[in-house]
């Protein structure tokens, strides 16, 4: 400290004394006050799950098409005009049930004149027959004369040579007259046979104007109507699609045909599962019923088709599915939610908490289903891992477990640690010490699905 000289008789001095003084105080009063205590941050708070074991599917999923088993374009099968439509557009059919008629007195009238050309074949033929009967007659009397005339010949002189001849002309004559006979009595029974024809092509075109439903289905959209003048084979009525059961065609890469083939070795019909787009409802479970016979070389995959009962007829024919083909279960495989899984410089990994401290762990991530990651290596069941919060948190420190939202106090240095989580994950209490077990707040555990991650 200086020492200052000063004259007791000056006034200005003593004041000068005095404001040096004070200006002295000021100064060491910052030097003796007590330094500011240095603030801890909070441990990060995080969201966690058990690593669980459950058996698996795997499943091999690509975008399917529904399709009909039968759609059928009715069409009519002969010309005329439509007198009654008796279905409605959308509504459903039975195989057998009439949908339209077409005016039928033509065929009518062409059907009872087939009938007519039949019975006059048919008396035609009775015409012949007698016709035959007579000639077998006068043949039979010609042939016996003829013989006589040959035993008494003409050489004794008992029979001129004109009568000789006569008999033997009336003879042949007479055989051939049994062979016309007889021609002409088969030729009457084929225009019986023709006509016969002619009366079921007039039967059948007369059933062509009653148009059926040839399967049970769904009718589409009407293409005629009333009055509607419909030609053979050329008009379109009406387009009928078989809904139960239906098919749902997808494929997959060639590279999965080894997995199906070996599959289908122990189950002849693989499950499928078909979920339509926007579909909240479970997924509609089917088989396999065909696998192509070869591969598209321009696609490099294999087609494939499962059969579905589609009961209640959720899936609809022209409609694009997730389909999804289960060929194997893994058994007791590890699974956290797919959102536990990160991705850094050097891989795959999550964050396992051990004693309240996070710390960052290489896995090997298999395929994921139903949101949940399937682990084949770095985890075992029952670990703990974070799943929400994983952005504030370094490996190697300590975090929060909650249960809750992920916003925590902040801390200072008067708290020994972090707030932790009852036993029941109810409200969280201060603690004065950092608690040594492992967290022991609620974990999350994911369910079981029954359709085991269907699209």
């Amino acid at each position: 400290m200086a020492f200052l000289n000063f004259h007791p008789s000056c006034g200005n001095n003593r004041r000068t004394l005095l404001a040096t003084l004070v200006l002295l105080a000021s100064a060491m009063l910052p030097a003796c006050s007590k330094p500011p205590a240095h603030v801890v941050a909070a441990p990060p708070p995080v969201k966690v799950v058990l690593a669980k074991s459950e058996d698996v599917p795997v499943d091999l999923t690509n975008i399917g098409i529904v399709q009909s088993v039968a759609s059928v374009t009715l069409e009519t099968q002969v010309d005329g005009i439509i007198n009654a439509v008796l279905v409605k557009p959308g509504a459903k059919v039975r195989k057998g049930q009439i949908l339209f008629t077409l005016d039928n007195r033509p065929f009518v009238a062409a059907l009872l004149q087939a009938q007519a050309n039949l019975a006059q074949a048919q008396a035609n033929v009775l015409v012949a027959q007698a016709k035959l009967d007579g000639y077998q007659a006068a043949y039979v009397d010609a042939a016996a004369d003829w013989q006589r005339a040959q035993k008494m010949g003409i050489t004794s002189g008992a029979l001129a040579i004109t009568q000789f001849d006569a008999y033997h002309s009336t003879f042949d004559q007479a055989k051939a007259n049994v062979a016309n006979g007889k021609a002409s009595l088969v030729a009457a029974r084929k225009a019986v046979d023709s006509a016969k024809a002619n009366v079921t092509t007039a039967q059948i075109n007369l059933g062509y104007c009653t148009v059926r439903s040839p399967l049970d289905g769904k009718a589409g959209n009407l293409q005629a109507f009333v009055g509607s003048n419909v030609k053979a084979t050329t008009t379109n009525l009406l387009v009928i699609n078989q809904m139960q059961p239906i098919y749902v065609s997808f494929s997959l890469p060639q590279s999965d045909l080894y997995q199906i083939r070996k599959a289908q070795q122990t189950d002849s019909k693989l499950p499928v599962y078909v979920r339509a787009h926007g579909d909240p409802g479970p997924p509609s479970r089917g088989f396999l019923s065909f696998v192509d016979n070869a591969i598209d070389d321009s696609t490099g995959s294999i087609q494939l088709m499962g059969t579905f009962a589609n009961t209640h007829e959720e899936l609809w024919p022209g409609e694009f599915v997730n389909a999804t083909l289960q060929v194997a279960v893994q058994k007791h495989a590890v699974v956290v939610p797919i959102q536990a899984v990160q991705t850094g410089q050097n891989g795959v990994f999550v964050f396992v908490v051990q004693n309240h401290v996070a710390r960052m762990q290489s896995i090997t991530e298999k395929f994921s289903y139903n949101g949940m990651a399937v682990i084949s290596k770095g985890l075992s069941a029952g670990e703990t891992v974070v799943t929400d919060g994983q952005e504030n948190v370094i490996s190697g420190q300590r975090v929060e477990v909650v249960t809750k939202g992920l916003i925590a106090p902040a801390a200072s240095a008067s708290q020994a640690s972090a707030d932790q989580p009852d036993a029941h994950g109810g409200s969280t209490k201060p603690a004065t010490k950092p608690s040594a077990g492992p967290a022991t707040g609620p974990v999350t555990k994911p369910s079981a699905s029954t359709s085991k991650g269907r699209p």
